[in-house]
C-alpha cells in the first residue's frame, strides 16, 4: 500500500512539475498578449474589408448614376430636342395631333404654346 502511495505521490509531482513549467504559469500574459494581437489582426482585416467594399459600391453607384443620367429627359433636352404635352400627357405620335390643337413644347430653358396648323 505504502509502495502504491509513493507511486501515486510521485506520478503526481511530475504532473505538477510539468504544469508549473508551462509557458502558461511562467508568463500568463504571453498569451493575453498573443490574443490581443490576433484581435488587431483581425481588426485590419475588417477595416481593409470593408474599406474594399466601400470603394466598389462607391464605383456602382457612380456607374448607375451616369446610367441615370444618360436616360434623363433633361439631358434629352439640353442635346436640343423637346417635350410635345396636350392636356399634361406627353405626346408620342404626330398621328394624335389634328389641325388646331394647342399642344405645349418643354424645352431645357422654359416652355412654349404652340398651335397645330
Amino acid at each position: 500500500m505504502r509502495l502504491a502511495l509513493s507511486k501515486k505521490y510521485e506520478t503526481l509531482q511530475l504532473r505538477l512539475q510539468k504544469c508549473m513549467a508551462s509557458y502558461i504559469f511562467k508568463d500568463p500574459m504571453k498569451m493575453i498578449q498573443n490574443k490581443y494581437i490576433l484581435v488587431d489582426q483581425f481588426i485590419k482585416k475588417l477595416e481593409t474589408q470593408i474599406q474594399t467594399k466601400k470603394q466598389n459600391e462607391k464605383e456602382h453607384y457612380i456607374t448607375l448614376l451616369s446610367k441615370l443620367d444618360t436616360l434623363s429627359p433633361l439631358k434629352t433636352l439640353t442635346r436640343g430636342y423637346a417635350i410635345v404635352e396636350q392636356n399634361d400627357h406627353v405626346i408620342k405620335s404626330a398621328k394624335k395631333l389634328k389641325k388646331g390643337d394647342e399642344i405645349n413644347l418643354k424645352f431645357v430653358d422654359g416652355t412654349k404654346l404652340a398651335k397645330i396648323q
